[in-house]
């Protein structure tokens, strides 16, 4: 189960390390505030019927309340460990899955991290204004249910990139946690996805404009 007694709900048991628990919980504000910056237009005030997780069980795994979105209670829910678990496809299917990271495959794991992570605001930022046009009171609750699902998935992003990553602060994943939200999706001059990396400049990167 999901333990919603911390300052950050998670299953991961995040207390335990508490110099990660304190990175996070340092990076928990700027959260909130790009998402007030940036989340859906006009919503804030609102009570919205969303979902809720409460666990990751395949039965009984959320529960659905009415709540004001910036109150929303994002935080770290993962599948638990498995050490029998397979890789189930590419290259290594067959083989055990793995449970550290080897090293000849951190800079590319690295890579796909960094820029799903980007890709999960850049949703939330493009859809700012997708609520007022709205055909139906249904269609607005389901967009602000997939708005705070990608927030969701954004912080399983940066929980992973700071343990796996722990060395690399400044250029690593602490550096682009820290950064995540100097990067907006609307951006013309260094806009979300639009990395510096070699290989990431320009990848997936749309210029939006908002009236």
């Amino acid at each position: 189960m999901i333990d919603y007694t911390e300052k950050i709900p998670n299953n991961v048991d995040l207390g335990r390390d508490r110099v990660l628990q304190r990175a996070l919980e340092h990076w928990q504000p700027a959260y909130l505030s790009w998402w007030q910056d940036v989340g859906p237009n006009e919503s804030h005030g609102y009570d919205v019927y969303l979902r809720t997780a409460i666990s990751v069980e395949p039965d009984g795994w959320a529960k659905f309340g009415y709540v004001k979105m910036p109150e929303y209670r994002w935080g770290v829910f993962l599948q638990p460990q498995d050490p029998n678990r397979m890789v189930n496809f590419g290259t290594n299917k067959g083989q055990p899955a793995w449970q550290e990271v080897p090293g000849e495959y951190r800079s590319t794991l690295r890579r796909i991290i960094v820029t799903q992570g980007d890709t999960e605001p850049a949703s939330v930022e493009q859809q700012r204004m997708l609520g007022l046009s709205c055909p139906s009171m249904y269609d607005l609750r389901n967009i602000f249910q997939v708005n705070v699902e990608e927030g969701r998935h954004l912080w399983a992003m940066v929980y992973l990139l700071h343990p796996v990553f722990w060395a690399r602060w400044t250029r690593g994943g602490r550096g682009f946690a820290g950064a995540a939200f100097g990067r907006r999706g609307q951006s013309s001059h260094f806009g979300r996805v639009q990395r510096a990396d070699a290989g990431l400049a320009g990848v997936f990167h749309v210029h939006i404009l908002y009236g």
